[in-house]
């Protein structure tokens, strides 16, 4: 069985050392832009928010989610920044909980940049692929 839990802001530090090298390595691909520390110290301000999934028999972490909440003109949106673990089809199906927290928060929509395989896995859950993103380092141009 596996649960997944919203980590506190004053919590995040309790938790950090379980999934640091997992949002380390997922940072890795947004090509500069953040650094494991950045979203540690943006989850304390809850700026963002940290999700983990705990597999119950083992008691250890199978994955750790990153959110954020991002507020636009004419609609409110979770968005999904990073989605790190093992074993997707045991948790996968817990993205519900963030949704309701989502809606609970006044969220309008969700979003996320994915890698493609994704796209075919978030279908079920009523997500479409709507755009890709394409981006190019100009300090190496």
């Amino acid at each position: 069985m596996t649960f997944l839990v919203g980590i506190p802001p004053e919590n995040v530090d309790q938790v950090w050392p379980l999934i640091e090298d997992r949002i380390e390595e997922a940072c890795l691909t947004s090509r500069g832009k953040e650094k494991a520390f950045d979203i540690r110290r943006s989850a304390r301000y809850g700026e963002k928010q940290i999700w983990v999934v705990w597999d119950e028999p083992a008691k250890d972490v199978l994955a750790a989610v990153v959110t954020e909440i991002a507020t636009y003109p004419r609609k409110k949106v979770c968005h999904i920044q990073i989605c790190v673990g093992a074993e997707r089809e045991r948790w996968q199906h817990h993205l519900q909980i963030i949704e309701a927290w989502a809606k609970e928060n006044g969220c309008q929509g969700m979003s996320l940049v994915a890698r493609p395989g994704w796209s075919r896995i978030l279908k079920r859950y009523g997500y479409d692929t709507t755009h890709h993103l394409v981006e190019k380092d100009l300090q190496d141009a």
